[in-house]
């Protein structure tokens, strides 16, 4: 188990100032990785089960003594156990914590950040753009026979107060050498702050409300306008995959000209759909799927949260063993013609009761 320390106690801040002193030529981004992989390599030894915003909510009410319902009573009581057993973490993602700030009652706030904090042991999924980005790299890598490349299991995670992305200062102004010692020393310190911590930073602050309404309504529009064009759901998710894809180019293209830079070579890829974009980014290959199935199904019109849905199955699936979300987020999920279950190995489920009998079975 990975150790919390009391990132603002004195004596640790003295031995953190000491050990970056000692250490000036591991550079932050070597350092930052060589935590990740420390962390990745530990999250990966349990049962990763992932929640979306409503089962927070649900155990959250458990929790407060707000719901007595007996199902999720039970389930509230067996994600406490197991997690105090340390045999299994629920991580979240961006988008939990962004609909997490959405409750605008400060004390259901902290307590669902509370609890989080322990069902999670302070795991997030990395942010999804630095996501992507990490599994784009890991691909290209990973075709470059001569060298020999980390798990990406291992690189996608990192704390609740990185959320967002590494956090630590830059352009401080000080010397090259002192700006590293402080940039690994706020890195640290960072890296062991609680969710329950960082809502208490924010406090009473009116938090950021993210209404996707006009966003769906805009994609309907444009969907509208082409959807006679397509004459299968194979032509309507090439051209969201190409749609994503082109967003990630020149993130793609940096990365390919690094691992050139550094005298690497990667063999030419064949394009097939298992070596392709499922491969190549899990994230996008989800994102892909789900915006294609709303597309075709012709019946179907794109929600504000429908956004949400897709970033939490985007999160969760490639990653998670269980995936916990609505009736239907499932049934979009597993449709035959998205053929998931051929690329992933996440069970999704979709009520309370359901998730007690099959994780008090396992």
């Amino acid at each position: 188990m990975l150790e919390r320390v009391d990132p603002l106690d004195d004596a640790n801040l003295k031995a953190l100032i000491e050990k970056h002193s000692s250490q000036p030529a591991v550079s932050i981004d070597e350092y930052v990785r060589t935590r990740k992989i420390e962390l990745g390599k530990h999250v990966t030894e349990h049962k990763l089960i992932y929640l979306d915003t409503r089962y927070w909510i649900i155990l959250v009410e458990v929790f407060l003594g707000r719901l007595r319902d007996p199902s999720s009573m039970r389930l509230l009581d067996y994600f406490l156990l197991q997690a105090r057993n340390h045999e299994i973490i629920c991580p979240i993602s961006e988008s939990v914590f962004i609909e997490m700030l959405k409750q605008q009652d400060l004390r259901t706030r902290r307590k669902t950040a509370e609890l989080i904090d322990e069902l999670s042991s302070g795991i997030t999924l990395a942010s999804e753009p630095t996501r992507i980005g990490t599994e784009i790299a890991h691909f290209f890598s990973s075709q470059d026979k001569r060298s020999s490349v980390y798990p990406l299991k291992w690189l996608i995670w990192s704390k609740l107060s990185h959320v967002f992305g590494d956090m630590y200062p830059r352009n401080t102004g000080l010397s090259p050498d002192l700006e590293l010692i402080m940039q690994k020393v706020m890195f640290d310190q960072i890296w062991e702050c609680s969710l329950t911590e960082v809502v208490d930073m924010i406090g009473d602050k009116k938090a950021p409300v993210f209404d996707l309404k006009d966003l769906a309504l805009e994609a309907n529009e444009a969907i509208a306008k082409v959807s006679d064009k397509f004459q299968s759901y194979k032509q309507v998710f090439e051209q969201e995959l190409a749609g994503s894809l082109n967003s990630y180019f020149p993130v793609a293209q940096k990365i390919l000209e690094d691992i050139f830079e550094r005298g690497g070579y990667i063999m030419p890829v064949q394009p097939s759909r298992k070596a392709g974009i499922a491969n190549l980014s899990p994230t996008l290959h989800i994102h892909a799927l789900c915006h294609a199935s709303v597309r075709w199904d012709k019946k179907r019109k794109l929600k504000g949260n429908d956004f949400y849905d897709f970033h939490h199955a985007a999160a969760a699936i490639p990653y998670c063993d269980v995936f916990l979300t609505e009736n239907p987020l499932r049934a979009l999920l597993e449709q035959n013609h998205l053929k998931i279950n051929q690329d992933f190995r996440c069970r999704i489920i979709s009520s309370v009761s359901e998730a007690v009998n099959f994780l008090e079975k396992v």
